[in-house]
């Protein structure tokens, strides 16, 4: 099996994420690199899109969203963590870009140090279980 660097793929789906659309990340199934395609940038070794077929030789790399990551993995800390802030927690999640309320909540209750250690075990884990679907190991 090919390997990929979490650390990467990780940021290419934030950056499908983040891309709404115009964004797309590939793995390369033989090579394990990533290529990063959108409207502002195409990386010099990412493939023509005539080489990218379904089920060849590249993975789409899905949002970080699609996995579970983002908005919905805060939501899940919050419900686990932040029991009696359901009510501000509504009122951050109903904003377009809640991160920076949501932080700063976590830091007045003292959770950013266990904030940051669920996000990176259920990240890791979610890109795990990508990676296997996908004939792929990560590093």
């Amino acid at each position: 099996m090919t390997a990929v660097k979490l650390d990467e793929l990780e940021n290419a789906a934030i950056l499908v994420d983040d891309g709404e659309g115009s964004a797309k990340a590939l793995v390369a199934r033989d090579t394990g690199m990533i290529h990063l395609l959108n409207d502002e940038y195409m990386d010099e070794e990412a493939p023509l899109p005539g080489q990218i077929e379904a089920g060849g030789n590249y993975v789409p790399v899905p949002a970080a969203s699609e996995l579970g990551l983002g908005r919905a993995l805060m939501q899940r800390f919050g419900a686990g963590h932040l029991a009696g802030d359901q009510q501000r927690l509504q009122e951050i999640f109903a904003r377009q870009d809640p991160y920076d309320r949501f932080s700063r909540l976590l830091e007045e209750r003292g959770l950013l140090d266990a904030w940051y250690g669920f996000r990176e075990k259920e990240t890791r884990v979610a890109l795990e279980a990508w990676c296997r679907q996908h004939g792929l190991i990560f590093q």
